[in-house]
């Protein structure tokens, strides 16, 4: 049974429809179940992706309002021209809007598809298009202004408690996934759970901090937001170094065991205690206590010592990123509005870059302009009076689902809904509409069930299947003035609609039959080609935004690679190899001589070998050469003449270590004799 608050939500959205259909009528609107089924649309339970959605509707909407009165008469004497430039229209602000990924996407989808919406229903007679572009604007815009009113006016309920508790849940899971590596308490099946939710969790967050300026949260606020989701993504590759450095401790140099033992139990005694809050002062001691601990610059010669000393760095790494975003955290719950200052500082960090796959995202507006060329010389062919409509909804479903790695699903249950509303329409219109005489009746007669069907679009699980019937009922009906059915004319009509969705299920499986793993596999290529890029002259700010987008990358990775059932594992050591070659080519500029030109060699070194990943199609094991060439390296940084550049030589020893540790898990910096067995796969190519 849904809650209270959710059937505050039907009644207020149900109130809105009605409200919105009854001024419509009121003012002799052509279409007015348009202005009752845009309240649906855009309605949310919270302030701010309601305002957002009505904005981006209507801008999308006068978009392709004006996009068919330009183009319906200029085009209309050839009809299969006009299909062409119907078709590229909408694929090519579908292509546009998936560069977006916050909710200014949908203006520029909506703009695509609103255009065949509005030009192949006249194409018969286009010498009303303005009149239709110009009513469909008028209802929309007046659906979106009574739902947006409505909405902040009755029961309001504002968006950041809602990020609070994904944040909060995020925060729950990273705290047990950080715990169980400190504790070396790892079991596979429970920290692969645990990083999946944290991934999905940091991908939820970004659709709403974009919506959180819609309800009027302070700029501070939520440029601080922006900050937690910043280094919230660097958290697992943190850990995954953390891991992997406490794991060489253990087998490599177990004598330092007793001496960090101390250290990892008041790590984990102060990340209990920053549930509550994380005042500086606590962090600060705890960093005494592990800066008392760092070897002297000399000490590091020795291979046990410099492995302790990683150790100790990466645990540092956490313990600054844990306290930030802690900090932003209780900044945000509280809504200060003082400048936050931050103790994790690395040459990395900037802003996040996002990630494009756009090879991919032409092909999926590609397919969709396929479709709608395919549909649309269907139906001049087969001469059906109403077919646009098959048009129309297939170039809806392909551009809804566009971006999804597998959309045939998606569009069967657009299908399936679709074809319910058809007849929950149907029983409406010849069975209960001719008893009803005035509007307060009309309203009761929707009441119970456009409540109810409202009052679970709430809930994620039904969302979608009970917004499709809300919307495709109330325009199925097509409430007019006066009642006038006709059950061929409504059949002819409305059943054009599910046939153009199964039509687009068909195209779909056939077009895209890829799913996840496609994407998986382009996403590690993507990856070994950056890696290889690395050997390629860049500034920092070029290297920073590689890094930034690289992160990105991951957290689109990660998904995937957990749906086809491989190790998720792989695609964080892959980033890591990234990570700290980035930072051996920050830092190596600062010395000369031998060491610098063995530091080049390991950089081409991982490049060669990732060229050859590539050119092989699958990973590669470790050339024994490259071990040898890090070895050297090492070597060459606790030579004589280097002692006096303590800061530098210690961040490229940390760097090298992290990167041995990255290319072959479980064995130390030090090159020996031991047997090494080659990473499994993470995405087969």
């Amino acid at each position: 049974m849904p809650p209270a608050k959710d059937w505050f939500y039907g009644v207020r959205t149900f109130a809105a429809s009605m409200i919105a259909l009854y001024i419509a009528m009121l003012m002799q609107m052509p279409r007015p179940y348009w202005a009752m089924a845009t309240v649906y649309i855009v309605s949310s339970p919270f302030v701010g992706p309601t305002s957002s959605k009505a904005l981006y509707r209507a801008i999308g909407t006068f978009m392709g309002a004006a996009a068919a009165v330009v183009f319906v008469p200029m085009f209309v004497q050839s009809p299969y021209l006009l299909v062409v430039v119907i078709a590229l229209w909408t694929g090519t602000l579908l292509f546009l809007s998936m560069h977006l990924r916050t909710a200014n996407n949908y203006a520029l989808m909506l703009a695509g598809y609103t255009l065949p919406l509005i030009a192949l229903p006249v194409v018969d007679n286009p010498l009303t298009v303005w009149d239709v572009a110009e009513a469909r604007t008028e209802e929309i815009f007046l659906g979106i202004a009574v739902a947006a009113v409505v909405g902040a006016m009755f029961w309001p309920r504002r968006l950041m408690p809602v990020f609070d508790g994904s944040v909060a849940k995020w925060f729950s899971d990273a705290q047990v996934y950080s715990q169980r590596f400190m504790s070396r308490n790892v079991a596979r099946d429970e920290v692969s759970a645990l990083r999946g939710g944290m991934v999905a969790t940091f991908n939820t967050l970004e659709l709403m901090i974009g919506q959180l300026p819609h309800e009027g949260a302070r700029p501070q606020t939520v440029r601080n937001t922006k900050e937690l989701r910043g280094r919230m993504i660097h958290l697992l590759p943190v850990v995954d170094a953390l891991d992997d450095a406490l794991y060489a401790i253990e087998h490599r140099a177990p004598e330092f065991l007793e001496t960090l033992a101390p250290l990892l139990e008041a790590t984990d005694q102060w990340l209990q205690s920053t549930t509550e809050s994380a005042p500086l002062e606590r962090w600060r001691t705890l960093r005494d206590q592990l800066d008392a601990l760092q070897p002297a610059g000399e000490a590091l010669d020795d291979r046990h010592t410099l492995l302790f000393s990683n150790a100790l760095y990466r645990l540092g790494e956490w313990i600054d990123l844990w306290q930030d975003c802690r900090s932003l955290q209780a900044a945000i719950q509280c809504e200060s509005q003082d400048t936050w200052r931050a103790v994790y500082r690395h040459w990395r960090l900037g802003r996040l870059t996002p990630f494009l796959d756009r090879g991919l995202m032409f092909y999926s507006a590609f397919s969709t302009v396929t479709a709608i060329i395919v549909a649309s010389v269907l139906w001049i062919l087969l001469g059906w009076t109403d077919g646009g409509s098959a048009v129309i909804l297939a170039a809806v479903a392909c551009s809804f689902f566009a971006s999804m790695d597998d959309p045939a699903p998606q569009i069967y249950r657009f299908f399936f809904w679709t074809a319910m509303s058809v007849l929950f329409a149907s029983l409406y219109l010849f069975l209960v509409l001719p008893n009803l005489h005035d509007f307060p009746m009309l309203v009761l007669a929707f009441a119970v069930p456009f409540i109810c069907i409202g009052t679970l679009t709430v809930q994620p699980r039904f969302y979608l299947g009970m917004l499709l019937t809300l919307v495709n009922t109330s325009s199925f009906i097509s409430i007019q003035g006066a009642y006038d059915a006709d059950f061929l004319n409504f059949a002819n009509v409305n059943l054009a609609g599910p046939v153009g969705l199964l039509f687009a299920f068909v195209w779909t499986l056939i077009a895209r039959p890829f799913g996840a793993e496609l994407a998986a596999k382009r996403l590690t290529r993507f990856t070994w080609h950056d890696i290889v890029g690395l050997t390629e002259p860049a500034n920092l700010a070029e290297q920073r935004h590689l890094a930034a987008q690289m992160l990105d990358r991951l957290m689109q990775h990660l998904p995937r690679l957990a749906i086809i059932g491989h190790d998720t594992g792989v695609a964080l050591r892959d980033l890591r190899v990234a990570l700290n070659l980035l930072d051996l080519l920050a830092y190596s500029p600062r010395i000369y001589g031998v060491p610098r030109v063995l530091l080049g060699q390991v950089v081409e070194g991982v490049g060669a070998y990732y060229k050859a990943c590539l050119k092989a199609g699958r990973r590669l094991p470790s050339p024994s050469g490259l071990l040898m060439t890090l070895d050297r390296t090492r070597r060459a940084l606790n030579g004589q003449g280097l002692q006096d550049e303590d800061d530098t030589r210690l961040h490229l020893l940390h760097a090298l270590a992290g990167l041995r540790l990255a290319l072959l898990p479980g064995v130390e910096l030090i090159g020996g004799t031991e047997t090494e067995a080659p990473l499994p796969d993470g995405a087969p190519l």
